[in-house]
C-alpha cells in the first residue's frame, strides 16, 4: 500500500468496505481499489443501478457465496464434496434470482450517467439479460442432492435399484448379528454391532470367544475384546460388501458424469461468477454508503475543471456507526462537520491556528474523502458536495524520521517533498502538514512559500497547515491562495474544531502554556521576546476572529429566524389547504343533501298525489278531512326537509343552539309532533303534546325548539293516532298489488319511528319481484331510514326486507 494512502487511513476504510462483500472475488476487487484505477465511473454506475431495488427489497439481490465449489468445479482435477454440492445448489438458486432481478432493472430517465461511464454494456442489467438462467441446473442439483449435500439415490433411476439391493443386504446382516446378540448376551462386552475393515462383526469377550464361532477380524488395544464375524454372517457380509461396492462405483460414475456435464458449461459459470462479483461489489458499496450515512458526490472528469466543495463533511473513521463496526471506542464528543469550498481560481488553502485544534484532521478528512470519491465510493457529506479529478494525490503527513536511514525529521520531510515535486501531476492534490517546521522558522517559512509557489504554477489543489505567520501573511497577498483557521474558544481556552475559511489563525502557544501552569514570569518574558510587531499581528488576528465569530453568530440567528418563518408559512399553507378542503367537502355535502331532499320531496309528492287520487275514488270521502290530512302531510314533508337541511335544529341566525333537556320543548323529526320533554331516561324521552298526548321515542329523533314554537296552533284539526299505541315490527304485504302499497309502507315506517323501533321487517315474498321493487321504491330517500337490506336467510332471505331506522 502507498505510504501516503496509509497516512490518510485509506486502507482502514477499504477494509471496512470489503467487509460488506459476500464473495471472495468481490472482496479481492474492492481491496485493490486505488484512485485513478479507471473503475470509479463503473462503481458509481452499479451503485446507482442497484440502489432503488436494494433499498426496497434487498432479498431480491442475493449474492450467495459459492467460491470453494466453483474453484473445484473450474479446476479440471477438482472433486466436489457434499458441502460443495450443497453450496453449488444453493448458490445457483440464488444466482437465478439475482439474474432475474438484475434483468428487470431500468435506468431512471431523469438520472444522468456517472462521468466517464456510458449506459451501454457496462450496465448490470445488460449483462444479466445476455446470460443464461442457471435455474435448470439448480433444479437438477436439488433433485439429486438432499439438504446436506448428500446424494439422494432414490431420485436417480440408475442408482435406485443398486441402493435398494445394498439396503436389503445391510438389513440382512444387521438382523442376523442382532439376533446373535440376543441369543448369547453374556458373551459380549457391549450389545452392539461394529464394523471392521468394511465388514460387520460383534465385540466378544476374550474369555468367551468360544461361544461365538467365526472369523477374528480385529482385537482391542487391551486384548480384552475380540471382534468376531460369526460364520452365519459371512455370506451375508459378502453380499453386503459386493452390493456396497457396486453402489459406490455407480455413485462415483454418476458424480463423474455430472461433473463432466457441468464443466462443459465452464464459460457460463465463469460469467455468472463475474457478474455476481460485480453485483456484490455494488451492494458492498451501498452498505458502506448506509453505514457512513453518505452520498455519491459530484466528480469532475477534467483535471482543469471542477471544484472542491465539502458540505457538512465528516471523517468516516470518526463516525459512531463506523467506529462501532470497527470495534473502536466512541469519541467523547460529537464530530464537528467540515464545510469547505475551493474554486479553480483559488486552489490553495493555508490553515493556521492553535495546537490540537484539528488542522491535521481537516487535511486527513479532505484527503480521505477525495480518495474515496476518486474510487467511486460514497462519502459522509451532504448532497451537493463535489470533488475535482485526481490525476495524482500526495500527502506529507506525520513524522518520516528513521534511525536506520540516519534521517532527521526535517531531512525526511525534505526528501518526501522532493519526491512530491518529481511525481506530482498538473491538477493533482497535495496535502502538507506542519509546513516549514523542523528548522529555523524564517528559513522554514521561506522554503514553504517557495514550495507553495511552485505547486501553484502547476495548478495543483494545495492544502497545508502551518504555525508560521510568514506563510499565512504571504497567503493573504497571493491571488490563488486563501487562509483558514481552526476556531478557538477564548472563554473555555479550548478548540471548537470548526474551520473558518477566509482568515488566518494564531498558534496561542502562550495561552495554552498558561493554561497548563507554566510560571507567570516565564510567560511575561516570552511576551517581551515576541516584540511589538508580533504582538500587533496577534492582536489583529484576535480582533478579526472575534468579529468573525460575532458575524457567524448573527448569521446563525438569522438562519434560525428564517427557518422559523418558513415553518410558520408552511403551517399557514397547510391550514389554508385544510380549510379549502373542508369548504369543498361542505359544498359537496350540501349539494348532495339538497339533491337528496329534492329527490325525497319529489318522490313523496308523487306518492301523495297518487294516494289522493285513489281516496277521491272512494264512495264515502270527507273533503275537509282529506284536505286537512293532505295539508298536514305537506307540513310534515316541509319539516322533514328542514330537519335534513338543518340537522342541528337551529336556524342560520342562531348562535347558541338549544339542547334536548327535561322540561324543555322539542319536535319529533319524523312525525313533526311538538311538545314538552317530560322525562329523559338514557337515550329514551317522553314528549307531551299541547293536547295532552304523550309520545315515547329516542332522544336522537328529537330536535330542540323554543317555547313559542311549541305553543298550541290555531288549527286544531291535526289528529295524531300513533303516539301511544303498540306498533308491530313487521308488516306482511304478500298478495297485495305492487302499486297499492306506498301509503301503507309510509305509515308503517312513521309509526315505527314514533314508537322508537330500531329495525322493522317488511314481508313481500319472492314472486315475480315487482312487489319487492315497489317496496324498495317506497323506502328510497326516506330521511328516517339508515339502511335497507334483505332479511337473513332464517328470517325469509330475499323474500323479506329489513329496514334499519335512524
Amino acid at each position: 500500500m502507498n505510504p501516503e494512502l496509509e497516512a490518510l487511513e485509506f486502507p482502514e476504510a477499504v477494509r471496512l468496505i470489503q467487509s460488506g462483500a459476500r464473495t471472495a472475488p468481490a472482496r479481492k476487487a474492492l481491496g485493490a481499489m486505488r484512485p485513478g484505477d479507471g473503475l470509479a465511473g463503473l462503481r458509481r454506475l452499479h451503485q446507482l443501478e442497484l440502489q432503488e431495488l436494494w433499498a426496497a427489497s434487498p432479498d431480491r439481490l442475493p449474492t450467495f457465496p459459492m467460491d470453494e465449489s466453483l474453484d473445484e468445479l473450474l479446476n479440471p482435477a477438482g472433486w466436489l464434496l457434499p458441502e460443495h454440492w450443497r453450496q453449488l445448489r444453493d448458490g445457483l438458486k440464488a444466482m437465478s434470482v439475482l439474474l432475474q432481478s438484475l434483468a428487470s432493472l431500468t435506468w431512471p430517465e431523469s438520472q444522468p450517467a456517472p462521468p466517464g461511464t456510458h449506459l451501454g454494456i457496462d450496465r448490470l442489467q445488460v449483462t444479466a439479460v445476455l446470460l443464461p438462467d442457471p435455474a435448470p441446473l439448480a433444479e437438477r442439483l436439488a433433485k439429486s442432492f438432499n439438504a446436506d449435500g448428500q446424494l439422494d439415490p432414490l431420485r436417480i433411476p440408475m442408482l435406485a435399484s443398486l441402493y435398494k439391493v445394498r439396503q436389503e443386504a445391510y438389513q440382512s446382516v444387521q438382523g442376523k448379528l442382532q439376533k446373535l446378540l440376543r441369543t448369547s448376551p453374556d458373551a459380549f462386552n457391549e450389545a452392539m454391532v461394529v464394523e471392521r475393515n468394511g465388514r460387520f462383526c460383534l465385540p466378544v469377550r476374550q474369555e468367551r470367544r468360544g461361544l461365538v464361532p467365526g472369523l477374528v477380524l480385529d482385537r482391542s488395544g487391551s486384548g480384552a475384546t475380540v471382534f468376531i464375524e460369526p460364520m452365519e454372517a459371512v455370506p451375508l457380509n459378502n453380499a453386503f460388501v459386493e452390493a456396497d461396492r457396486d453402489y459406490a462405483q455407480a455413485v462415483q460414475a454418476f458424480l463423474r458424469d455430472l461433473l463432466a456435464d457441468l464443466r462443459t458449461r465452464r464459460e457460463d459459470f465463469t460469467r455468472w461468477r463475474e457478474l455476481q462479483a460485480q453485483a456484490d461489489q455494488g451492494l458492498a458499496l451501498l452498505r458502506w454508503q448506509a453505514l457512513c450515512d453518505g452520498h455519491l458526490p459530484e466528480l469532475a472528469s477534467d483535471p482543469k475543471q471542477g471544484r472542491l466543495c465539502l458540505l457538512e463533511a465528516r471523517h468516516p473513521l470518526l463516525l459512531p456507526a463506523v467506529r462501532e463496526a470497527m470495534g473502536l471506542e466512541p469519541l467523547p464528543h460529537p464530530v464537528v462537520p467540515l464545510n469547505l469550498v475551493m474554486e479553480p481560481g483559488k486552489p490553495g488553502l493555508v490553515i493556521s491556528g492553535s495546537n490540537t485544534g484539528g488542522k491535521t484532521v481537516v487535511l486527513k478528512t479532505v484527503g480521505l474523502l477525495s480518495t474515496l470519491a476518486a474510487c467511486g465510493c460514497a462519502v459522509p457529506a451532504r448532497e451537493g458536495s463535489a470533488f475535482p479529478a485526481l490525476p495524482s494525490l500526495h500527502a506529507d503527513i506525520g513524522d518520516h524520521q528513521t534511525i536506520t536511514g540516519s534521517l532527521s525529521t526535517f531531512s525526511s520531510h525534505i526528501l518526501h517533498l522532493k519526491e512530491i515535486l518529481e511525481t506530482v501531476h498538473d491538477g493533482g492534490m497535495v496535502l502538507l502538514d506542519e509546513l516549514g517546521t523542523g528548522t529555523d522558522p524564517k528559513e522554514g517559512a521561506a522554503l514553504g512559500i517557495a514550495l507553495l509557489q511552485t505547486l501553484s504554477r502547476r495548478h495543483c489543489w494545495i492544502l497545508c497547515s502551518t504555525h508560521l505567520g510568514e506563510i499565512s501573511q504571504w497567503a493573504l497577498r497571493h491571488t490563488r491562495f486563501q487562509n483558514a483557521s481552526v476556531q478557538f474558544d477564548e472563554a473555555r481556552l479550548a478548540p471548537t474544531y470548526r474551520l473558518l475559511v477566509g482568515q488566518p489563525g494564531q498558534s496561542r502557544a502562550l495561552t495554552i502554556a498558561a493554561r497548563l501552569g507554566l510560571p507567570r514570569a516565564v510567560l511575561e518574558h516570552a511576551d517581551k521576546v515576541l516584540g511589538q510587531r508580533e504582538q500587533d499581528w496577534r492582536d489583529f488576528l484576535r480582533e478579526l476572529e472575534a468579529e468573525r465569530t460575532r458575524l457567524m453568530e448573527e448569521g446563525e440567528a438569522l438562519r434560525q429566524a428564517q427557518a422559523a418563518a418558513e415553518k410558520d408559512r408552511e403551517i399557514l399553507r397547510q391550514r389554508e389547504e385544510r380549510l379549502r378542503l373542508e369548504r369543498d367537502a361542505f359544498q359537496a355535502e350540501s349539494k348532495a343533501k339538497v339533491a337528496r331532499v329534492l329527490d325525497f320531496l319529489d318522490h313523496e309528492g308523487k306518492r301523495l298525489v297518487r294516494e289522493l287520487k285513489e281516496r277521491q275514488k272512494a264512495e264515502s270521502v270527507n273533503a275537509d278531512r282529506l284536505g286537512t290530512e293532505a295539508h298536514e302531510r305537506v307540513r310534515q314533508l316541509t319539516r322533514l326537509a328542514q330537519a335534513e337541511l338543518h340537522p342541528g335544529g337551529t336556524k342560520p341566525g342562531n348562535s347558541a343552539p338549544l339542547q334536548v333537556r327535561e322540561g324543555g320543548f322539542a319536535r319529533h323529526r319524523g312525525l313533526g309532533v311538538e311538545g314538552k320533554v317530560m322525562a329523559l331516561k338514557g337515550d329514551r324521552a317522553t314528549l307531551e303534546t299541547p293536547q295532552g298526548r304523550r309520545l315515547e321515542c329516542r332522544v336522537g329523533e328529537l330536535e330542540p325548539i323554543g317555547a313559542r314554537e311549541a305553543a298550541p296552533k290555531a288549527t286544531g284539526k291535526v289528529r295524531v293516532r300513533a303516539e301511544v299505541q303498540e306498533v308491530d315490527s313487521e308488516i306482511n304485504l304478500i298478495g297485495r298489488a305492487s302499486d297499492d302499497v306506498d301509503s301503507e309502507i309510509y305509515r308503517f315506517v312513521e309509526e315505527a319511528l314514533a314508537a322508537g323501533r330500531r329495525t322493522i321487517r317488511i314481508v313481500h315474498g319472492h314472486g315475480t319481484g315487482k312487489l319487492k321493487a315497489a317496496v324498495r321504491e317506497a323506502l328510497r330517500g326516506h330521511p328516517g331510514i339508515a339502511r335497507v337490506e334483505d332479511a337473513p336467510q332464517a328470517q325469509g332471505g330475499a323474500g323479506a326486507t329489513v329496514v334499519t331506522l335512524r
